[in-house]
């Protein structure tokens, strides 16, 4: 009988939180979904900047390129 008190403590203290870990997940997935979306906002930010770049780089290019032809 006392094993079974024993059995029924340790499964009610693994489980005592179970809300916490129903809600974890969803907060988990939360945290992923900012982090995603933080890392492509950064990726998109930088292929911004490098098309910016390259477009003048293109354009300066041109121009030299202009210049000599006079």
């Amino acid at each position: 009988m006392e094993e079974l008190r024993l059995r029924i403590g340790t499964l009610e203290n693994k489980y005592k939180d179970w809300s916490k870990v129903l809600i974890e997940p969803a907060t988990m997935n939360d945290a992923r979904v900012f982090a995603l979306e933080s890392r492509m906002e950064k990726e998109e930010e930088v292929r911004i900047y490098e098309y910016d770049f390259i477009k003048d780089l293109i354009k300066k290019l041109v121009y030299s390129l202009e210049q000599l032809s006079i």
